[in-house]
């Protein structure tokens, strides 16, 4: 069963491309990483208590520059993690974003960290990271540490466990952007 959840996955297109395949695409999603689907309503609850941002703009909009803010936000943040490297050498990772079904994939590179986006799915070795864009534009802007994230069920690793926390450790390294520490420090 998992196999053919696996594959009807990795066949649908991300939901910026066909939001009725994405649709199909989540169902199965629990399947094959258990309690995925919890990050939705996570998301909701943080938006509704203001953790983190509602994306406000026209659905017109959402769906025209969709995929471009959701991939910039993604590459910022493989920026952030590069720099939270400190030399050490790290498992490749796929991240869904749940909203749309869009897969990237991290692995790391001579210059620090390869990142594609629009992969059709995570390859074995990776760990797997289940958010959404609101919480990878949250993380990118220092409203909330991926600890928090973790703990509020924003963010679900998958895979083994020695990797799940390396994965975790490496995130927790991440430092504030400089915008978020000068807005922390005048408070």
């Amino acid at each position: 069963m998992a196999a053919f959840a696996a594959g009807t996955m990795a066949a649908s297109a991300c939901g910026f491309e066909d939001p009725k395949g994405a649709d199909a695409a989540r169902g199965a999603l629990n399947w094959i990483y258990p309690e995925a689907l919890h990050v939705t309503s996570a998301v909701w609850r943080a938006q509704l208590e203001g953790t983190i941002l509602r994306d406000e703009r026209p659905e017109a909009a959402k769906a025209l520059l969709g995929y471009r803010k959701a991939a910039a936000d993604l590459a910022k943040l493989r920026d952030r993690l590069v720099l939270a490297m400190d030399g050490e050498a790290v498992p490749s990772l796929s991240i869904l974003l749940i909203g749309p079904m869009l897969w990237t994939r991290f692995a790391p590179a001579q210059d620090g960290m390869s990142m594609v986006t629009h992969v059709h799915g995570a390859q074995t070795s990776d760990i797997v990271i289940v958010t959404d864009e609101p919480v990878v534009a949250a993380l990118v802007s220092g409203r909330i540490t991926p600890l928090a994230a973790r703990q509020h069920g924003l963010l679900r690793l998958y895979g083994p466990p020695e990797g799940r926390s390396r994965i975790s450790a490496w995130l927790d390294r991440l430092s504030a952007p400089m915008t978020a520490k000068a807005s922390r420090d005048d408070n």
